[in-house]
């Protein structure tokens, strides 16, 4: 799963970890740095439910930022956080590869890059985004192999028609979007 659009590096991993200027904890997300870009984009489909900068210091979001929270709509919550900006509002609808904001280096932080928190809706427990990506890429392969073989059964479409709609930008949002309208 891509969370830029170009290369990165992580900084700093899940779990306990001790930082430069001596605070240590349990980090509960992954840092990641862009390489060769700062854009950042939602790694699967998902509604916008937070787009916001907190600035004041007796909030404990403040450590974020300037941060977006996306409902993946599939039981998790999924925070960028530390973003220079944001290019999505509450309430929008976002597809996978979309742009979401702009690595940065606000709130608590030591440097640019992207804090990346995944959290269970069901308790607000965080869990590791390495897992989150394994669950993800499980359930989206599932969902989108069942949409292309509705779509090419409802439809008729050949092989050849189908490897032209796979060449999509998104062609996995594209599949299960016809596969919806088409139940």
């Amino acid at each position: 799963m891509r969370l830029y659009n170009g290369n990165y590096i992580i900084s700093s991993g899940y779990g306990p970890r001790k930082l430069s200027n001596g605070d240590s904890s349990f980090h509960k997300g992954i840092d990641y740095v862009g390489v060769d870009s700062k854009n950042i984009i939602t790694p699967t489909n998902g509604k916008i439910v937070t787009s916001q900068i907190i600035t004041d210091r007796s909030n404990l979001t403040w450590e974020w930022g300037n941060y977006v929270k996306m409902d993946d709509l599939n039981g998790f919550f999924l925070f960028f956080c530390h973003l220079s900006r944001r290019t999505v509002n509450a309430g929008e609808t976002v597809a996978k590869g979309q742009l979401i904001g702009i690595e940065g280096q606000t709130g608590y932080t030591t440097g640019s890059h992207l804090h990346f928190e995944v959290r269970r809706k069901s308790d607000n427990i965080a869990i590791d985004p390495d897992e989150y990506f394994k669950i993800l890429a499980a359930w989206e392969q599932g969902q989108v192999d069942a949409a292309k073989k509705l779509v090419q059964e409802k439809t008729g479409f050949d092989n050849n028609t189908m490897e032209y709609l796979s060449k999509h930008p998104y062609p996995d949002a594209l599949f299960l979007k016809l596969a919806k309208a088409m139940k």
